[in-house]
């Protein structure tokens, strides 16, 4: 019998490659989305998609009903539309949880974000995002469920948003590159990252006095800083048989953080630009240890995110 795995956020980035990878390994996959357009997208993916507009009441522990493990993936990265993180990242999980312990599924994963554990240490990751991320990850971990916690860095694919600003300034309108490019960041692939979701999925609750809950750096083999990136994703392309014309201006950090204030820096509103600026890095050693397998070289996650983006 194939194992089934439940997600929200299904039809995003990243829950659209975790069902398709895991329906490709026979998992059923119940992608829990919010309309009817991301039920479709779910579909496409090979998942068996469920609505619940809200994500809550009775009709979100139906969908989590009989799954081994739930993945909570619906998350916002900024406030607009008067979505907020409270209600978003925090009550979400909140109501997640719940659902999760009425169906009667023990194992929850969350992904949550590089650079919780250091909130009120550094600066860029000591804000009201990362305050929502960290808010989320105590939901579990005050909860009676077996939490598994991913600290994502930077996950490349085809389809990623950061990956289709640099392919679109790299083709021809430039790119803006706030101060000296030499934060870091630690892209990770994201078949590893649905890898991994598979395998916190199976793997057996450690034994006393080992902790019931598990947090792992979602990270990639390689850190590279923001200027190095753009200069392996310009590789890449080309490789492709991409254009690479547009060229990669500095602008001071001030400059950048006044337009994230002022409505978005290259799409990026404030908390966005922390998440770039952070220079968050880790040690990939336990997750290819959860694997067990090396992760995907960079080079190689970049060729196949160049490949497969639009």
């Amino acid at each position: 019998m194939p194992d089934r795995l439940a997600l929200t956020g299904a039809n995003g980035f990243v829950g659209r490659h975790l069902t398709a990878f895991a329906a490709l390994r026979a998992w059923e996959v119940v992608g829990i989305v919010r309309s009817p357009a991301g039920a479709e997208v779910v579909r496409q993916a090979g998942g068996r998609p469920v609505v619940v507009p809200d994500l809550a009441g009775p009709s979100f522990a139906q969908a989590l009903a009989g799954a081994g493990a739930a993945v909570h993936l619906a998350h916002i990265g900024s406030e607009k539309g008067g979505a907020t993180y409270e209600a978003v990242n925090v009550e979400g999980t909140r109501r997640f949880v719940r659902a999760a312990r009425e169906a009667g599924v023990e194992r929850v994963i969350l992904f949550s974000g590089l650079g919780v554990a250091r909130y009120g240490l550094a600066p860029r990751v000591t804000n009201r995002y990362f305050l929502s991320k960290l808010a989320a990850e105590v939901e579990l971990f005050r909860s009676d469920r077996q939490a598994v916690v991913f600290r994502p860095s930077y996950i490349v694919g085809p389809g990623d948003g950061l990956l289709s600003v640099l392919l679109d300034g790299l083709a021809g309108r430039g790119l803006d590159v706030p101060g000296d490019g030499r934060y870091r960041m630690q892209p990770v692939f994201v078949n590893d990252a649905a890898g991994a979701v598979l395998a916190a999925a199976t793997v057996p609750v450690p034994a006393p006095p080992a902790p019931p809950h598990r947090v792992l750096d979602l990270v990639g083999p390689e850190p590279v800083s923001y200027r190095e990136l753009i200069a392996r994703v310009a590789q890449a392309a080309r490789a492709s048989g991409r254009p690479v014309k547009g060229r990669v201006r500095g602008v001071p950090v001030g400059e950048a953080e006044r337009q994230a204030r002022a409505g978005g820096f290259l799409g990026m509103g404030s908390d966005a630009l922390d998440c770039l600026l952070c220079d968050e890095v880790a040690d990939p050693t336990p997750l290819a240890s959860l694997l067990g397998r090396p992760l995907t070289p960079l080079a190689d996650a970049l060729a196949a995110a160049v490949s497969g983006a639009a």
